[in-house]
């Protein structure tokens, strides 16, 4: 249990009380940068689990981006904060080379990336980051200036799954400066992270604009509400969603969907196009939708195509995007994990290894013997091998099913009822994920 924090008697009970749908969780890992946003996190998070007589065990994670001389001093104080508040920390390097533009993307994408590895790591179930009001209403004026529509509008989401950890933000309603006062009467001085003022990013400009746009009465409370309001408005269309899918979609085993084509030419096109970005974030094993423009470009070839299916016209349909070949047979939109220019991936693995593969399928390694396993894709040769005959498969979905092949030769694969031989000692499971996150309304996650 955390130790208590001395200054909590002057807590503010409200934000103690945004940790509360945690109290179930079974590990809570904190992202902390050492700014102001992220100490209070830290604090708050410890007064909210010393006053319980039981809860999660919490942990602070940070990522050192290497970006500046100094990160790694700012990571040494995280640790430093940890300890004086009795938490386990951790803290990771991105060693990856330094890009030379889109630095605030390849640097999001990176800290994610490790933060939700660790976590998973250490047994959590749930991810907290800082992220506050002003963060939602910039995130939201900039996804505006991008033309997104109802689902970008909305803006950050509160909770998400990513890759089986909850990625979760109790203080997105919380201003800002209410955030500071935390870490003020706490006795901590954050850091400063020159970037912030850096108007070579795209935040930060924005973020210097809202005294001006405040003063015009779009404070970051309004944007922040109306990001809320198109929140509850993307909740209804994904109910919607929802039951057509129950009406029209199917999963198979190998992570391939069916969608019958002249229900889904049916529903109003903002009900199409989520049916269209929840199908390929699921196919695809993406964390993320892709971009509404891409979207609306495959739903109206798509639509065509299901209008020509109810006149009976001839041709044939096929497309790719975000990672998946769209075609169209029997009256069925059917959608297949394609491998890319760059193929799909390949990992090493170990006894007890238990993770994600592809973002498609959850794989587990037993083995008693020894050797080198990869986790990998079938591929168009090991579909000739071993799916002689699968009733109602599709090849390309086939060929992406995650085998594990040890020292080069294929021992298993699950998704065929291939199974390694008793004397190898292997227990090799993969399940697939894409039904599961077929039905999960996504949003966002920043």
């Amino acid at each position: 249990m955390p130790a208590a924090d001395p200054s909590a008697a002057g807590g503010d009970a409200a934000l103690l009380a945004r940790f509360a749908p945690f109290a179930g969780a079974r590990r809570l890992a904190l992202a902390v940068s050492g700014g102001a946003d992220s100490l209070a996190l830290l604090i708050l998070a410890c007064r909210w689990r010393a006053a319980l007589a039981s809860g999660p065990d919490l942990f602070v994670l940070n990522v050192d981006h290497g970006l500046r001389p100094e990160s790694a001093a700012e990571s040494r104080f995280v640790g430093e904060v940890a300890g004086r508040y009795g938490l386990a920390f951790r803290s990771m390097r991105w060693d990856g080379p330094a890009p030379a533009s889109g630095v605030e993307a390849a640097a999001r994408g990176a800290r994610y990336a490790l933060l939700l590895d660790a976590a998973r790591e250490a047994g959590a179930t749930h991810l907290a980051t800082a992220h506050h009001r002003d963060d939602q209403a910039e995130t939201f004026l900039m996804r505006l200036a991008r033309g997104s529509g109802v689902y970008g509008l909305a803006a950050m989401a509160g909770d998400v799954e990513r890759d089986g950890i909850r990625l979760v933000r109790p203080l997105l309603d919380v201003p800002h400066d209410r955030l500071v006062a935390v870490v003020r009467e706490a006795g901590l001085v954050p850091v400063e992270d020159p970037h912030n003022a850096d108007p070579g990013f795209d935040r930060v400009r924005f973020r210097q604009r809202m005294p001006m746009l405040a003063a015009e009465g779009l404070d970051a409370a309004t944007l922040a509400a109306t990001a809320r309001r198109l929140g509850r408005a993307a909740a209804a269309l994904d109910a919607y969603v929802g039951r057509l899918f129950a009406n029209a979609a199917t999963a198979d085993a190998t992570g391939a969907v069916r969608l019958d084509a002249q229900a889904w030419r049916g529903e109003p096109e903002e009900v199409r196009l989520r049916a269209l970005a929840r199908i390929l974030r699921a196919v695809g094993g993406a964390a993320y939708v892709p971009r509404l423009d891409s979207l609306e470009g495959l739903e109206a070839a798509m639509r065509l195509a299901a209008e020509g299916l109810a006149g009976e016209g001839a041709g044939t349909f096929s497309r790719t995007l975000a990672g998946v070949v769209i075609d169209l047979r029997k009256g069925d939109f059917r959608f297949q994990r394609e491998p890319g220019r760059d193929g799909l991936p390949e990992m090493a693995v170990s006894n007890g290894f238990d993770g994600i593969w592809d973002g498609r399928f959850a794989v587990r390694l037993e083995v008693s013997g020894g050797g080198a396993f990869t986790i990998g894709a079938l591929g168009p040769e090991g579909r000739r091998q071993f799916a002689v005959c699968v009733p109602k498969a599709m090849p390309r979905a086939i060929e992406a099913l995650p085998a594990l092949r040890r020292n080069g030769e294929i021992v298993a694969v699950p998704g065929l009822g291939v199974a390694a031989e008793a004397e190898l000692g292997v227990a090799f499971s993969a399940t697939s994920r894409v039904a599961a996150r077929l039905q999960e309304p996504v949003r966002q996650a920043d």
